[in-house]
């Protein structure tokens, strides 16, 4: 996600200045590893220039296990001088739309032969200004500003006084999986902002793999400047005197919360995800609208949904090679809702056999054990044959049934750290990686809101002498309570302006789509242990939620023996406590950087022969 550079960075932070000379134009790449920031000198004509490749390095943070390896998969390093070709092509190109295009025409995407692709409509003279005779775009100044998950911004200040983004993804997948997400992602920033009315930065032009200029995939879009709607967040803030919520609380609840309103004012033809009509062409195949009643000829077929660019289908999936992992990634008939639930199950499964017997022929690097992928195989394949039975179209105990299950644009990082407040107080919604469009009745709530704990409405009604507790005591509750509040009015903010959808956050709905929801949100090997608890929690219920017309199927499709549960509560109870007893299992074993080097310093990590780090928990206070 990018960050606004009003935003503190923190200590760690990467600049490039390009300084104009007769002769050559030597860059300085400042890196603020500590608080006074160094400089190194390095000729722009000279892209070998090792002192170059710091400025491409991942340096947020270090794991404790393969720290080599995974930094190695998170090095950007890019064409800079393709990169300032591609700005002068850009600006060249908007020159030459001054002449051809009315300015209120809205232009297919351009395909070029550098094989990079520009949106016609964002990169007239209105958008990008112009350049002053026989002058040259250049770039003056570039900062790293966020090093994500996934991808990698840099900020890029020009000569010509206009700011850009530029996001590199890391290698973390196979080629074909990037470029895929890539088209999906610019796609439906496009279908967002022109057909939505959502505040996106405008995207300039994009390449999906490293065979355009710039020799990374990459997008090249709008810089906005203001300050992060995180900012305003404090989930744990006390309520106001009246009990009422604290206003900017609420603010950012209801400003979250109209976004989404918007994304889900569309309802598509199909369940998969958005692509440019030309990125996706099935030939032999007619062309299916991607919504009813477009009226503007500039926008009918520009748009296709194709293939689910979701997470969960292509993260960790580099043992699968393209025509493995397109059998399971659809588009899906609107008719269909639950094939992406059953997809889901079967992508993870044959995901987890291809790494079992990589493992078992030893040609495995990865450190997880057989037993943990034979297990999974089994999760996963429950969930699949789960899947089609979760939800009845034809019932009438959830109201408006057949609302949820219509595909509704589906956002992941529909969180505050996704949204810039510029100074006029406009709200940008910025990263849309890994967005898809499917039956909102399978949406989840966002994270920064998100709650499956006890709910505690009120602290006097609901907990007996509260006010006899211990402070420890009362802190514990105080906690569920607000998480709970922050639950409820992402709930309330919901119905207010969706009210025929409200019935997607009812408990038993909830807990219908809680195996799914388990297998999206997983990040661990591990977390398949929480798909088996929402399988057999449905198990327990099943047979009431027949009897209240909730489920079709009278008999739930799965069996669990007396064994196969014991061992799961076994296994469950393990994993709460490796948790607990292990410190960074949680984040696979990554660490901030500065923390890394901290820890070091205290002889908390240690380093092992083999360049793994070992956590001395004896040596902490």
């Amino acid at each position: 996600m990018i960050r606004s550079t009003t935003a503190k960075l923190g200590k760690r932070c990467a600049t490039l200045r390009v300084r104009a000379s007769p002769i050559l134009r030597p860059l300085v790449a400042t890196r603020c590893i500590t608080n006074k920031a160094d400089e190194v000198f390095t000729k722009l004509s000279d892209e070998n220039d090792p002192k170059r490749d710091a400025f491409f390095n991942y340096s947020w943070g270090s794991w404790l296990v393969n720290d080599k390896q995974e930094k190695a998969k998170r090095v950007t390093k890019f064409s800079l001088e393709g990169l300032t070709d591609v700005l002068n092509e850009i600006y060249a190109d908007s020159q030459q739309l001054a002449k051809t295009v009315k300015s209120n025409r809205i232009p297919a995407p351009n395909h070029k032969k550098n094989l990079i692709v520009t949106l016609p409509h964002n990169t007239m003279i209105k958008d990008l200004g112009t350049v002053n005779p026989n002058e040259k775009v250049r770039v003056i100044r570039m900062a790293s500003i966020h090093e994500g998950k996934h991808h990698r911004i840099y900020k890029l200040d020009t000569n010509i006084d206009r700011s850009f983004v530029l996001r590199i993804p890391y290698a973390l997948e196979n080629g074909h999986v990037i470029e895929s997400r890539l088209k999906s992602e610019v796609a439906t920033m496009d279908f967002a902002h022109l057909k939505l009315g959502i505040n996106v930065p405008k995207v300039y032009c994009y390449g999906v793999n490293a065979l355009n200029p710039v020799r990374q995939p990459f997008v090249l879009e709008e810089f906005i400047e203001g300050k992060l709607l995180m900012r305003d967040w404090n989930p744990l803030v006390d309520d106001k005197k009246d009990s009422l919520p604290d206003d900017n609380l609420k603010s950012v609840v209801e400003q979250v919360s109209d976004l989404q309103s918007k994304l889900l004012s569309m309802q598509f033809n199909g369940i998969g995800s958005l692509y440019f009509s030309k990125d996706y062409e099935r030939p032999g195949e007619p062309k299916k609208s991607v919504y009813d009643g477009e009226s503007n000829p500039d926008l009918q077929g520009r748009w296709i949904i194709g293939p689910t660019a979701e997470r969960v289908f292509w993260r960790k999936k580099s043992v699968l090679n393209k025509e493995a992992l397109s059998k399971f990634l659809g588009p899906w008939s609107a008719n269909e809702p639950l094939e992406v639930v059953k997809n889901t199950g079967l992508v993870e499964a044959e995901n987890a056999k291809a790494r079992l017997a990589l493992k078992q022929a030893d040609a495995s690097p990865e450190a997880v054990d057989e037993t943990t992928l034979s297990e999974q195989i089994v999760s996963f394949e429950n969930l699949a044959t789960v899947g089609p039975h979760l939800f009845d179209s034809g019932t009438t105990t959830i109201p408006n049934v057949k609302e949820l299950l219509k595909p509704r644009l589906y956002h992941p990082d529909l969180d505050p750290m996704n949204i810039i407040v510029t100074a006029e107080g406009t709200p940008y919604l910025l990263d849309f990686e890994g967005s898809s469009v499917k039956p909102f009745i399978l949406h989840n709530s966002p994270q920064f809101v998100a709650y499956d704990g006890p709910k505690i409405f009120d602290l006097q009604e609901d907990i007996p002498d509260y006010e006899k507790l211990v402070d420890s005591e009362k802190a514990q509750y105080e906690f569920m309570y607000k998480r709970t509040r922050n639950q409820f009015l992402w709930d309330s903010a919901l119905n207010e302006r969706n009210n025929k959808l409200i019935s997607a956050v009812a408990p038993p709905v909830k807990l219908l789509r809680s195996p799914y929801i388990a297998a999206v949100e997983r990040k661990s090997d591990d977390e398949y242990l929480l798909i088996d608890e929402a399988l057999i929690q449905l198990a327990e219920v099943w047979e009431v939620f027949y009897k209240n017309g909730l489920v079709k199927d009278a008999n739930y499709p799965l069996t669990f023996s007396k064994e196969t549960l014991e061992k799961h509560a076994n296994d469950l109870n393990a994993f709460h406590e490796k948790l607990i007893s292990r410190p960074f299992a949680a984040t696979q074993g990554w660490i901030p950087q500065d923390m890394f080097e901290n820890l070091i310093k205290a002889g908390i990590l240690v380093k092992e022969s083999d360049s793994s780090y070992t956590v001395k928990t004896e040596n902490l206070d």
